[in-house]
C-alpha cells in the first residue's frame, strides 16, 4: 500500500512538473463530500466526509486547460436514520488517497467544465451495522486496495483566488473483490459494490 501512495505522490509531482510553465497555477483544496455505494442494498448520499488536498493546471490556450490533483477523500455510506438498527445493513467508512488528472474547458471568464480519471488507493476502512458493531472482515470479500473512478465536475471563480467547485464520481471496478459469475442468467461480479459520490469544495489559487 505505501508504494502505491508513494506512486501517486510521484505521479503528481511528475504531472505538476510538466504542466509547469507561463500559465502553470496552482493551489489548495477543501471541502465536503456526500457520498453512497451502489450495490449495498442502501440508498442516499447519507454519508458525509471531507477532502482536502493541492492541485496543479497549466493553460493550454484561451479555452483549455489540464489539471492535476491530489487529495486525501473520506467516503462511504450509512443509513438513512440512526433510529434504523437493521442488522443486514453495513455503513461503511474508506478513506483513500486520490490522484485527480482532469481536462477542462472555460465555457466563460470564470466557469468551467472538466473530465478526468481519479486514480485511487485505500488508506483505511471500517465496515459497521446501524448499532455500530463492528464486521468480521473473514465473513464478507475484502477490499481491493486499488480503484478508478470517473469524475465530472463544474468550477467557478468568486474571485481572482477564490473558486468553489462541485464533481460526481463514480467507480470503474468495484471497491471490493469478487470474481465474475453468472446470476440469474447475467453476467455479474461477485460482492460488486460502487463509489457513487460528489464533492463540494473551496480552493484557493495561488
Amino acid at each position: 500500500m505505501r508504494r502505491c501512495i508513494n506512486c501517486l505522490v510521484v505521479l503528481f509531482f511528475i504531472c505538476s512538473y510538466c504542466l509547469y510553465g507561463q500559465d502553470f497555477k496552482a493551489g489548495i483544496i477543501a471541502g465536503v463530500v456526500p457520498s453512497q455505494v451502489d450495490g449495498d442494498n442502501m440508498s442516499g448520499f447519507n454519508k458525509i466526509g471531507f477532502t482536502g488536498g493541492a492541485y496543479a493546471s497549466k493553460s493550454l490556450n484561451n479555452n483549455w486547460f489540464l489539471q492535476s490533483e491530489i487529495t486525501y477523500t473520506m467516503k462511504g455510506s450509512r443509513v438513512a436514520s440512526s433510529k434504523n438498527t437493521d442488522f443486514s445493513k453495513r455503513e461503511l467508512t474508506t478513506n483513500y488517497i486520490d490522484l485527480g488528472i482532469y481536462c477542462g474547458y472555460y465555457i466563460m471568464d470564470n466557469l468551467y467544465l472538466k473530465l478526468g480519471l481519479i486514480p485511487s488507493v485505500l488508506i483505511y476502512h471500517k465496515e459497521q451495522t446501524p448499532g455500530g458493531i463492528s464486521v468480521d472482515e473473514s465473513s464478507v470479500a475484502g477490499f481491493r486496495p486499488f480503484n478508478l473512478l470517473a469524475s465530472a465536475g463544474i468550477g467557478y471563480f468568486l474571485t481572482k483566488h477564490f473558486l468553489l467547485g462541485l464533481t460526481y464520481n463514480y467507480s470503474v471496478f468495484s471497491l471490493r473483490k469478487g470474481s465474475v459469475e453468472i446470476f440469474d442468467y447475467d453476467i455479474k461480479e461477485a460482492n460488486a459494490q460502487f463509489h457513487n459520490y460528489m464533492t463540494l469544495t473551496l480552493a484557493y489559487q495561488f
